[in-house]
Protein backbone atom coordinates (compact mmCIF):
# COMPACT_ATOMS: atom_id res chain seq x y z
CA UNK A 1 0.00 0.00 0.00
CA UNK A 2 2.31 2.65 0.80
CA UNK A 3 5.11 1.59 -2.06
CA UNK A 4 1.82 2.16 -3.98
CA UNK A 5 1.47 5.58 -3.01
CA UNK A 6 4.87 6.75 -3.52
CA UNK A 7 4.67 5.36 -7.18
CA UNK A 8 1.78 8.01 -7.32
CA UNK A 9 1.88 11.00 -8.66
CA UNK A 10 2.78 13.72 -5.56
CA UNK A 11 -0.36 15.19 -4.66
CA UNK A 12 -2.12 12.04 -5.05
CA UNK A 13 0.28 10.18 -2.84
CA UNK A 14 0.88 12.47 -0.61
CA UNK A 15 -2.59 13.73 0.05
CA UNK A 16 -3.84 10.14 0.59
CA UNK A 17 -1.08 9.43 3.10
CA UNK A 18 -1.72 12.21 5.09
CA UNK A 19 -5.57 11.43 5.33
CA UNK A 20 -5.31 7.94 6.23
CA UNK A 21 -2.31 9.10 9.23
CA UNK A 22 -4.96 11.52 10.57
CA UNK A 23 -7.73 9.32 10.33
CA UNK A 24 -5.57 6.44 12.04
CA UNK A 25 -4.51 9.30 14.63
CA UNK A 26 -8.07 10.08 15.26
CA UNK A 27 -9.10 6.81 15.54
CA UNK A 28 -6.72 5.87 18.36
CA UNK A 29 -7.77 8.96 20.43
CA UNK A 30 -11.42 8.32 19.99
CA UNK A 31 -10.61 4.67 21.20
CA UNK A 32 -8.58 5.70 24.17
CA UNK A 33 -10.79 8.31 25.35
CA UNK A 34 -13.47 6.47 27.70
CA UNK A 35 -10.31 4.66 29.33
CA UNK A 36 -8.47 8.23 30.01
CA UNK A 37 -11.94 9.59 31.48
CA UNK A 38 -12.23 6.24 33.82
CA UNK A 39 -8.62 6.30 34.33
CA UNK A 40 -7.48 9.99 35.20
CA UNK A 41 -9.38 10.42 38.58
CA UNK A 42 -6.56 13.12 39.77
CA UNK A 43 -6.42 15.23 36.62
CA UNK A 44 -3.93 17.63 37.96
CA UNK A 45 -1.68 14.64 38.68
CA UNK A 46 -2.73 13.13 35.57
CA UNK A 47 -1.69 16.46 33.45
CA UNK A 48 1.71 16.60 35.41
CA UNK A 49 3.02 13.26 34.74
CA UNK A 50 1.64 12.94 30.87
CA UNK A 51 3.49 16.69 30.58
CA UNK A 52 6.75 15.04 31.21
CA UNK A 53 6.19 12.27 29.16
CA UNK A 54 4.69 13.88 26.29
CA UNK A 55 8.09 16.65 26.47
CA UNK A 56 10.31 14.03 26.88
CA UNK A 57 8.73 11.58 23.88
CA UNK A 58 8.75 14.94 22.00
CA UNK A 59 11.94 16.33 22.32
CA UNK A 60 13.46 12.22 21.87
CA UNK A 61 11.28 11.39 18.53
CA UNK A 62 11.67 14.50 16.64
CA UNK A 63 15.21 14.89 16.89
CA UNK A 64 15.75 11.18 16.03
CA UNK A 65 13.15 12.41 13.44
CA UNK A 66 14.56 15.50 11.91
CA UNK A 67 18.42 13.70 12.24
CA UNK A 68 16.93 10.71 10.16
CA UNK A 69 14.99 13.05 7.18
CA UNK A 70 18.08 14.98 6.93
CA UNK A 71 20.46 11.71 6.43
CA UNK A 72 18.09 10.89 3.48
CA UNK A 73 17.70 14.37 1.56
CA UNK A 74 21.94 13.48 2.12
CA UNK A 75 21.23 10.63 0.32
CA UNK A 76 18.86 12.12 -2.36
CA UNK A 77 21.40 14.91 -2.75
CA UNK A 78 24.79 12.25 -2.99
CA UNK A 79 22.85 10.53 -5.73
CA UNK A 80 21.61 13.72 -7.92
CA UNK A 81 25.40 14.39 -7.58
CA UNK A 82 26.69 11.36 -8.90
CA UNK A 83 24.10 11.74 -12.17
CA UNK A 84 25.42 15.30 -12.52
CA UNK A 85 29.16 14.12 -12.38
CA UNK A 86 29.12 11.02 -15.02
CA UNK A 87 26.61 13.46 -17.17
CA UNK A 88 29.52 15.98 -16.57
CA UNK A 89 32.37 13.34 -17.68
CA UNK A 90 30.49 11.93 -20.46
CA UNK A 91 30.59 16.42 -22.01
CA UNK A 92 34.18 15.93 -21.57
CA UNK A 93 34.54 12.92 -23.33
CA UNK A 94 32.19 14.13 -25.86
CA UNK A 95 34.49 17.47 -26.90
CA UNK A 96 37.83 15.50 -26.02
CA UNK A 97 36.75 13.26 -29.72
CA UNK A 98 37.26 16.70 -31.62
CA UNK A 99 40.95 16.23 -31.15
CA UNK A 100 40.75 12.32 -32.51
CA UNK A 101 41.38 11.62 -35.64
CA UNK A 102 39.05 9.60 -37.98
CA UNK A 103 37.74 7.48 -37.64
CA UNK A 104 38.21 7.23 -34.08
CA UNK A 105 36.63 10.91 -33.41
CA UNK A 106 32.77 9.18 -34.86
CA UNK A 107 33.16 6.30 -33.20
CA UNK A 108 33.95 7.27 -29.44
CA UNK A 109 31.23 10.10 -30.54
CA UNK A 110 28.62 7.16 -31.67
CA UNK A 111 29.74 5.36 -28.42
CA UNK A 112 28.91 8.10 -26.19
CA UNK A 113 25.71 9.16 -27.76
CA UNK A 114 24.44 4.55 -27.58
CA UNK A 115 25.63 4.92 -24.30
CA UNK A 116 23.55 8.06 -22.64
CA UNK A 117 20.68 6.86 -24.66
CA UNK A 118 21.05 3.45 -22.99
CA UNK A 119 21.36 5.10 -19.34
CA UNK A 120 17.59 7.27 -19.86
CA UNK A 121 16.14 4.11 -21.82
CA UNK A 122 17.63 1.07 -20.06
CA UNK A 123 19.32 1.90 -17.18
CA UNK A 124 16.80 4.23 -14.91
CA UNK A 125 14.08 2.26 -15.11
CA UNK A 126 15.98 -0.48 -14.13
CA UNK A 127 16.91 1.45 -10.94
CA UNK A 128 13.51 2.74 -10.55
CA UNK A 129 12.76 -1.24 -9.97
CA UNK A 130 15.86 -1.66 -7.79
CA UNK A 131 17.50 -3.44 -10.53
CA UNK A 132 21.09 -3.03 -10.67
CA UNK A 133 21.82 -2.49 -14.63
CA UNK A 134 24.34 -4.22 -16.49
CA UNK A 135 23.64 -3.74 -20.50
CA UNK A 136 25.65 -0.72 -20.52
CA UNK A 137 29.00 -2.77 -19.80
CA UNK A 138 29.20 -2.69 -23.81
CA UNK A 139 28.70 0.33 -24.27
CA UNK A 140 31.58 1.15 -22.17
CA UNK A 141 34.23 -1.08 -23.95
CA UNK A 142 33.26 0.86 -27.22
CA UNK A 143 33.99 3.69 -25.89
CA UNK A 144 37.11 2.80 -24.46
CA UNK A 145 38.47 0.99 -27.57
CA UNK A 146 37.48 4.38 -29.35
CA UNK A 147 39.87 5.95 -27.06
CA UNK A 148 42.52 3.15 -27.28
CA UNK A 149 41.97 2.70 -30.69
CA UNK A 150 44.71 4.31 -32.51
CA UNK A 151 48.22 4.83 -31.89
CA UNK A 152 49.17 8.93 -31.59
CA UNK A 153 51.23 10.12 -34.13
CA UNK A 154 52.90 13.18 -32.55
CA UNK A 155 53.41 14.50 -29.12
CA UNK A 156 50.48 15.97 -29.35
CA UNK A 157 47.95 13.32 -30.05
CA UNK A 158 50.02 11.52 -27.41
CA UNK A 159 48.70 13.94 -24.79
CA UNK A 160 44.95 13.89 -26.01
CA UNK A 161 44.46 10.59 -26.04
CA UNK A 162 46.25 10.73 -22.37
CA UNK A 163 43.94 13.38 -20.95
CA UNK A 164 40.96 11.64 -22.47
CA UNK A 165 41.74 8.16 -20.44
CA UNK A 166 41.94 10.12 -17.32
CA UNK A 167 38.80 11.28 -18.48
CA UNK A 168 37.23 7.63 -19.04
CA UNK A 169 38.75 6.80 -15.58
CA UNK A 170 36.83 9.23 -14.05
CA UNK A 171 33.56 8.36 -15.67
CA UNK A 172 34.00 4.01 -15.40
CA UNK A 173 34.16 5.31 -11.49
CA UNK A 174 31.58 7.74 -11.58
CA UNK A 175 29.33 4.64 -13.16
CA UNK A 176 29.84 2.34 -10.79
CA UNK A 177 28.69 4.90 -8.12
CA UNK A 178 25.55 5.58 -9.63
CA UNK A 179 24.92 1.78 -10.28
CA UNK A 180 26.16 0.74 -6.50
CA UNK A 181 23.67 3.59 -4.75
CA UNK A 182 20.51 1.72 -6.85
CA UNK A 183 19.01 0.12 -3.59
CA UNK A 184 20.70 2.58 -1.31
CA UNK A 185 18.59 3.41 1.43
CA UNK A 186 17.08 3.10 5.02
CA UNK A 187 17.94 0.12 7.37
CA UNK A 188 14.40 -1.83 8.11
CA UNK A 189 15.41 -0.98 11.93
CA UNK A 190 15.25 2.47 11.29
CA UNK A 191 11.65 2.33 9.74
CA UNK A 192 10.57 0.19 12.76
CA UNK A 193 11.72 2.70 14.69
CA UNK A 194 9.57 6.00 13.08
CA UNK A 195 6.52 3.98 12.40
CA UNK A 196 6.54 2.33 16.23
CA UNK A 197 7.65 6.00 17.00
CA UNK A 198 4.29 8.06 15.34
CA UNK A 199 2.13 4.59 16.43
CA UNK A 200 3.64 6.15 20.32
CA UNK A 201 3.21 9.48 18.96
CA UNK A 202 -0.48 9.31 18.60
CA UNK A 203 -1.00 7.21 21.92
CA UNK A 204 0.69 9.63 23.99
CA UNK A 205 -1.38 12.73 22.49
CA UNK A 206 -4.66 10.49 23.14
CA UNK A 207 -3.72 10.32 26.47
CA UNK A 208 -4.28 14.01 27.03
CA UNK A 209 -7.52 14.81 29.12
CA UNK A 210 -9.43 17.63 26.52
CA UNK A 211 -12.70 17.92 27.83
CA UNK A 212 -13.54 19.69 23.89
CA UNK A 213 -13.64 16.34 22.02
CA UNK A 214 -13.57 18.72 18.71
CA UNK A 215 -10.64 21.05 19.99
CA UNK A 216 -8.87 17.97 20.80
CA UNK A 217 -9.14 15.85 17.31
CA UNK A 218 -7.91 19.45 15.84
CA UNK A 219 -5.14 19.52 18.01
CA UNK A 220 -3.80 15.40 17.13
CA UNK A 221 -4.79 15.72 13.55
CA UNK A 222 -2.23 18.67 13.19
CA UNK A 223 0.41 17.21 14.49
CA UNK A 224 -0.54 13.75 12.87
CA UNK A 225 0.09 15.64 9.45
CA UNK A 226 3.16 16.89 9.81
CA UNK A 227 4.40 13.86 10.82
CA UNK A 228 3.01 12.45 7.94
CA UNK A 229 4.68 14.67 5.33
CA UNK A 230 8.11 14.01 7.04
CA UNK A 231 7.12 10.09 6.79
CA UNK A 232 6.35 10.75 3.06
CA UNK A 233 9.09 12.90 2.68
CA UNK A 234 11.59 10.53 4.09
CA UNK A 235 10.34 7.38 2.14
CA UNK A 236 10.51 10.23 -0.91
CA UNK A 237 13.99 10.81 -0.20
CA UNK A 238 14.81 6.76 0.30
CA UNK A 239 14.14 5.60 -3.21
CA UNK A 240 16.01 8.04 -5.05
CA UNK A 241 15.43 6.85 -8.57
CA UNK A 242 11.90 6.31 -8.59
CA UNK A 243 8.39 7.91 -7.52
CA UNK A 244 7.31 11.26 -7.33
CA UNK A 245 10.55 12.65 -5.49
CA UNK A 246 13.63 11.09 -7.44
CA UNK A 247 16.45 12.10 -9.49
CA UNK A 248 15.65 12.17 -12.89
CA UNK A 249 17.57 11.69 -16.19
CA UNK A 250 17.45 14.90 -17.19
CA UNK A 251 21.11 15.39 -17.19
CA UNK A 252 21.61 12.75 -19.61
CA UNK A 253 18.49 13.74 -21.72
CA UNK A 254 19.79 17.94 -21.50
CA UNK A 255 23.32 16.14 -23.20
CA UNK A 256 20.93 14.72 -26.19
CA UNK A 257 18.55 17.94 -26.52
CA UNK A 258 22.07 20.40 -26.00
CA UNK A 259 25.29 18.94 -26.72
CA UNK A 260 25.30 15.99 -28.97
CA UNK A 261 22.88 18.18 -31.56
CA UNK A 262 25.55 21.16 -31.50
CA UNK A 263 28.59 19.44 -32.12
CA UNK A 264 27.90 16.03 -34.33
Amino acid sequence: MIVALMDAPLWLGMTVFCVGFVGLSCLILLALRRWVARMAHDQSEWDRVLSYAVGAYGVFYGVTLALIAAASYSTYADVDQVALDESSSIAVLYRSAEDFPQPQRAELRDALVTYTRNVIEVDWPQQAQLIEPVSGDADVTAIQRAITGFVPADAREINVQAQTLQSFEAFVGQRRERIEVTDLGLPSILWTVLWVGALLNAILLSLIQVRNLRIHLIMAGLIAVFVALLLYAIAGFDRPYSGPISVTPAYYQSLLDGLFQRVP
